[in-house]
């Protein structure tokens, strides 16, 4: 009962979170490199996000959503994600983690976005004169270690550029995090601030806070877990709701939802939805997400990773 009580408190106090953020929100701004706030990992995906404080099976991709549970890293791991978004818009992921013998770990990735065949017209014609691209990377170096049994505390430095037809563009962005196991077994607390950095042309970076709770039951092969993510330029808060459960040893069904995703996008309820599989055989792994985006269409997003013992 403890600790039932506990998970409700902590899911309560992130959804009134994110209900006040939605009440004061308003007036939004212009950031740039937008690609950096698409989610990058089909298992975090599939449980719609809610993720900052998940804190098992931690590989490269965990950087990309609480640098500190990179500090939980026990074997060296590659992944490599690679998301069909929309027509001829496609992003990927490539990243390597690795412990060190001082402790803690280190990771270093690469993440893109491109979109081609972009029309372009000189005037107003059916056909296009010409097409171009929008090329966006995001390479990244992190470092994580527990300082206690019970706190990790990572970092993230990355080099950001974008490149629409001639026009490239540069900046340097920081994030930090920060992953707590609590006094009742199960329970964690994680937060995170991401893209701290410099402009990138005249708008600045998505900066976004965020913060969240996850809880594992019945031996680990139940987690559940809810976040809250707040876009500081856009003054808009999101808040999520994920959970896995491994059928077997080797199979895991994910489900998440971000509530506020479909009120920015087309107004479609299906918007923020995620589901998903994943697949653990020795060191390989595989998982895979679903993501509807109403009008726009369906997105799959397929990541993979191996572990080097």
């Amino acid at each position: 009962m403890r600790r039932s009580a506990a998970l409700a408190a902590a899911l309560l106090l992130t959804a009134a979170g994110a209900s006040a953020l939605s009440l004061t929100a308003g007036g939004p701004g212009t950031s740039g490199a937008d690609f950096l706030t698409v989610g990058v990992g089909a298992r975090a995906l599939a449980m719609g996000g809610a993720f900052s404080a998940v804190d098992s099976g931690a590989d490269a991709n965990a950087p990309n959503w609480n640098p500190a549970a990179l500090g939980l890293v026990k074997a060296a791991n590659a992944t490599a994600s690679y998301n069909s978004l929309f027509v001829d818009e496609n992003q990927g992921y490539l990243g390597y983690a690795a412990p060190v013998r001082s402790g803690g770990a280190w990771s270093a990735g690469v993440n893109y976005l491109s979109v081609s065949n972009i029309p372009r017209r000189a005037g107003d014609t059916e056909n296009p004169d010409s097409t171009f691209t929008n090329q966006n990377y995001a390479a990244g170096f992190s470092y994580a270690r527990p300082f206690t049994d019970a706190l990790s505390v990572g970092g993230t430095l990355k080099y950001v550029r974008e490149e629409i037809d001639s026009l490239k563009e540069n900046a340097m962005a920081l994030d930090f995090g920060l992953l707590a196991r609590t006094p009742v077994d199960g329970l964690t607390a994680g937060g995170e601030i991401r893209n701290l950095g410099t402009n990138i042309g005249p708008d600045s970076l998505p900066l976004t806070v965020s913060g969240g709770v996850a809880y594992k039951m019945f031996d680990g092969r139940l987690t559940a877990a809810s976040d809250v993510d707040w876009l500081t330029t856009e003054r808009r808060g999101y808040w999520s709701l994920g959970g896995e459960f491994w059928v077997a040893p080797n199979l895991a069904a994910r489900a998440g939802y971000q509530f506020g995703r479909g009120r920015d996008q087309l107004a479609s309820r299906v918007v923020g939805l995620g589901v998903g599989l994943g697949l653990k055989f020795s060191r390989f792994t595989m998982d895979y997400a679903f993501l509807p985006y109403g009008d726009l269409g369906n997105t799959h997003r397929i990541t993979m990773g191996l572990r080097f013992e």
